[in-house]
């Protein structure tokens, strides 16, 4: 019996070992993937990549306002007063004006200083006529209206046509520089041509060009600038105070340009 007893305890124990076996080499725990391994190093995340970005562009310094520039000057100073198609004078503006050569009238606070101009062109050895200065609203509304019928003459266009065409050739009332008394149209003598084209040329017209800033004025109507001034007048001559003609004449811009600069 009790060789009996042994022999079962033996085989149960057989069968408990071959169930252990069987469990840990089961098709289930063979499958099972593996867990992550955690280590000090891991590989970085698409977050942890430092992203390259550009250098920032440097800010461009702003140019220094003209007033520093030009301490003192205002735009609404008496030689900077603009008069174009879109700033015009009203028909009462009279300014105080005085006598100069060739029978013409300027104002009297820059008369000395055209005079002094047309001196120096004249030590240069240049002979110069002023043939336009100070021209009041009256004249300047007989010559507009003056063009305007002829060109209207023994056509079919209207008042209002004539005087469009005529504005390409004269300034409408108010809107020219000569009525402010501070622009003069210099030609030399000898020379009764006003084609702008063929006095650009003129040796008189270029020494002014490079001189006509040391005396306060500028050539007011350049060909480049006729896109913003509107004419191209390579004669026509604006005081406008030492400074801002030296401002204007080295920087080859306009009036226009420079008032805007306020």
């Amino acid at each position: 019996m009790a060789r009996k007893s042994k022999g079962i305890a033996l085989l149960l124990l057989v069968v408990l070992l071959l169930v252990l076996i069987s469990s840990r080499t089961s098709p289930r725990q063979a499958l099972r993937p593996k867990t992550p391994v955690e280590t000090d190093d891991p590989l970085p995340s698409v977050t942890d990549v430092p992203v390259v970005t550009a250098p920032p562009e440097a800010t461009p310094t702003p140019p220094p306002q003209i007033q520093e520039l030009l301490p003192g000057l205002s735009r609404n100073d008496w030689n900077l007063r603009l008069v174009n198609n879109t700033y015009i004078l009203p028909n009462t503006f009279a300014p105080d004006v005085t006598a100069v050569r060739d029978d013409q009238y300027f104002d009297s606070r820059a008369a000395d200083a055209l005079e002094e101009m047309l001196k120096g062109a004249e030590a240069e050895g240049y002979s110069v006529c002023i043939r336009t200065g100070y021209r009041p609203f009256s004249t300047q509304a007989y010559l507009f209206n003056g063009r305007a019928s002829q060109i209207q003459w023994g056509t079919t266009m209207t008042l209002l046509e004539a005087e469009q065409e005529a504005r390409k050739v004269v300034a409408y009332p108010g809107t020219s520089e000569h009525q402010l008394g501070l622009a003069a149209d210099i030609m030399d003598s000898k020379d009764s041509s006003m084609k702008a084209e063929s006095a650009e040329g003129l040796p008189l017209l270029k020494w002014l060009r490079e001189h006509c800033a040391e005396y306060g004025f500028i050539l007011r109507y350049p060909k480049d600038k006729q896109d913003i001034t509107g004419w191209y007048e390579p004669w026509h001559f604006r005081y406008v105070g030492k400074d801002a003609a030296r401002y204007i004449m080295d920087r080859g811009i306009c009036l226009e340009e420079f008032i805007a600069l306020f």
